[in-house]
């Protein structure tokens, strides 16, 4: 079974794995803060800190740090800042929410947790620290699925493992980043949605997918408007289009969860075409890196 805790989870990476309670840091004086082990805690000035390459999520609402700001400049920060050393600075981990909040509410200076931490540490839990608050959009939770595939060289199983969710899960959301720019920042924006975007991916060619999102967004089309109408393209393109006062062939629903199985197996766009002499099965692949991967598993069974 799947551990749904999102990974081994912030509270052990902030104790580190010792059980550790937080303690409310937020006006602490340097001789209250100490070291335990390899960690310190450190007032660290907020100009010393830089944002991680890791970081998946991209915005951060104003409205929401100006809240967060207010609570800090009552309160305090009551959890340090995660951060690791590089150099002479200091990378975050986890909290950049809260800097950037201390920023607004004019501290200089900030609690920081400083650990030896990885790389791949550093992409995992950046992107579990999100996932856990709901904070990303599908586009950005898919490229920081991509990011620790990168990061960690390793499958779409290992990575769902690591941040607690299916691999199918996974998948879906590394197939977004197939669909064109213009699409993708549709999803970021919250003008289409996710299952919006999945259907539009069994379109032929970036310039027809672009172009359904649009229609898709001035017509107001729900997602089951939107499987009609893609489908309808797919069968216009195989030549298989019925005539205006015939009724459709409903595809066989067997053909539908073989395709799916297909997709969530290899994690890229797959097409069944079936007929009664000649069937394909066709596999999109961005890149060679995919290509190899897939070529590599097909190879393997």
């Amino acid at each position: 079974m799947v551990d749904r805790r999102l990974g081994r989870g912030l509270d052990f990476f902030l104790s580190g794995g010792r059980g550790a309670q937080p303690q409310a840091a937020g006006r602490a004086d340097v001789a209250d803060l100490k070291k335990q082990g390899d960690d310190e805690v450190l007032m660290v000035d907020v100009g010393s800190l830089d944002v991680s390459p890791y970081q998946p999520r991209k915005t951060i609402g104003e409205a929401e740090l100006k809240e967060l700001a207010e609570s800090i400049r009552a309160s305090g920060i009551l959890q340090p800042i995660l951060a690791r050393r590089v150099g002479e600075r200091f990378e975050l981990v986890a909290g950049e929410r809260r800097w950037r909040a201390a920023q607004l509410a004019g501290l200089t200076k900030v609690p920081v947790l400083v650990r030896a931490i990885t790389d791949q540490d550093s992409a995992v839990f950046g992107l579990v620290e999100n996932l856990q608050r709901e904070d990303l959009n599908a586009i950005e939770k898919a490229q920081g699925f991509r990011l620790l595939m990168t990061t960690l060289g390793t499958t779409q199983d290992e990575v769902a493992k690591k941040v607690g969710l299916e691999r199918s899960t996974v998948a879906n959301f590394l197939r977004l980043l197939d669909l064109p720019d213009d699409v993708q920042a549709h999803v970021s924006r919250g003008t289409l949605s996710m299952g919006h975007a999945r259907t539009l991916l069994a379109l032929p060619d970036s310039a027809t997918a672009s172009a359904f999102a649009n229609e898709c967004i001035k017509g107001g089309w729900s997602v089951r408007e939107t499987e009609t109408k893609v489908k309808a393209a797919q069968q216009a393109a195989m030549g298989e289009a019925s005539k205006p006062t015939g009724k459709t062939k409903a595809r066989p629903v067997w053909l539908n969860e073989l395709e799916e199985t297909l997709v969530e197996t290899f994690g890229i766009k797959v097409a069944i075409r079936y007929g009664r002499k000649r069937s394909q099965i066709i596999l999109e692949c961005a890149g060679r890196e995919q290509f190899e991967r897939v070529f590599a598993r097909l190879k393997d069974a």
